[in-house]
């Protein structure tokens, strides 16, 4: 697998995220949980390092078809380079969100106590605990405040990202 490649969650990932359909161990979903189309192997490989060797995980996911490169693994500098026609076509197309995707305060909290501990390290300590005890939407939107506090503090520059992330495996209030 290539450093440079830039993965992404393929439609089946998508839906191992939303159903648990295969029942994929914890630690792989956990890895699965933090591609994003954004980050590289290698950038996967060191933030994500206390979770073991990441760079396995990742190989056993794309065997598994739950992520694949996005744009043909091209790192972001890279893709400007490809006309945008080309970008959409062929099997490594970016699949289309899923309308009736499942939504979990589970999984939110999962994503936000993983993203945290990677990006805050030893300040996560705080975050932690209050994270564990959400129970509602409005503890896990209190708790992720707090988060985007410790983040400011620390100079966690990708907090917007974690945030979008995060709200988006949110479950609509109601």
């Amino acid at each position: 697998m290539n450093d440079e490649w830039i993965l992404e969650k393929t439609a089946e990932g998508l839906a191992e995220i939303a159903n648990r359909s295969r029942r994929v161990p914890n630690r792989l979903r956990t890895v699965l949980i933090l591609v994003d189309g954004r980050n590289s192997v290698a950038q996967l490989c060191a933030s994500a390092s206390a979770l073991g060797n990441i760079r396995e995980a990742l190989a056993e996911l794309r065997e598994l078809g739950l992520v694949a490169p996005a744009d043909g693994g091209l790192p972001p500098a890279s893709r400007a380079s490809v006309p945008p026609a080309a970008r959409l076509q062929g099997p490594l197309a970016r699949p289309e969100p899923q309308s009736g995707r499942r939504r979990s305060l589970a999984l939110a909290r999962l994503y936000l106590l993983n993203a945290m501990e990677q990006s805050l390290r030893q300040a996560d300590l705080p975050v932690r605990e209050r994270l564990r005890n959400c129970t509602t939407r409005a503890d896990l939107l209190d708790a992720f405040e707090l988060c985007r506090e410790i983040a400011a503090e620390v100079g966690v520059a990708h907090i917007d990202t974690i945030e979008a992330q995060f709200l988006g495996m949110l479950p609509d209030e109601g």
